[in-house]
C-alpha cells in the first residue's frame, strides 16, 4: 500500500472517529456539571479545551480531505461496527471499523491530549 493511500485512509478513519470523541467529551462535561466535585469547574474547563482541540482537528481533517478530493458518501452505525463509503481518486471504497477499534483509538487520542501514558491504565 502506498504512503498516500495509508494517509488517505487515516484521514477517513479520523473523519469517522472524531465525532465520537466529541460526544464522549460532551457526556463527561454533563456528568461533571451534575456532580458535586469541588474541582468540577476546573475539570469542565479542561474538557472544553479538549473539545476545542478536537474541533480544530476535525477542521484540519476536512480541509485535507477536500484538498485530496476525498469525500465520505455515507456512514452507518451498526451494533458491532461503523461502516462508511467514501470516494477517493474517482473510486468508491468501503470502511468498516469495529467499535472496539474506535474505543481504542479514542483512548489513545485522549491519552495523547492529556499527556499521560495509556499503558499505566489498570484494567479490571
Amino acid at each position: 500500500m502506498q504512503t498516500d493511500n495509508v494517509e488517505e485512509l487515516q484521514l477517513v478513519i479520523e473523519y469517522v472517529e472524531l465525532p465520537f470523541l466529541l460526544t464522549i467529551l460532551e457526556l463527561n462535561i454533563k456528568k461533571i456539571k451534575e456532580s458535586n466535585f469541588k474541582l468540577g469547574p476546573l475539570f469542565e474547563l479542561h474538557l472544553k479545551t479538549m473539545q476545542d482541540r478536537v474541533s480544530k482537528e476535525q477542521y484540519r481533517v476536512r480541509q485535507e480531505m477536500r484538498r485530496r478530493g476525498i469525500k465520505v458518501l455515507e456512514q452507518h452505525q451498526l451494533e458491532d461496527r461503523i461502516t462508511a463509503k467514501y470516494l477517493c481518486r474517482g473510486y468508491t471504497h468501503d470502511l468498516r471499523l469495529l467499535w472496539s477499534k474506535v474505543k481504542a483509538d479514542t483512548e489513545v487520542r485522549l491519552a495523547e491530549y492529556l499527556g499521560v501514558d495509556i499503558s499505566e491504565i489498570q484494567r479490571p
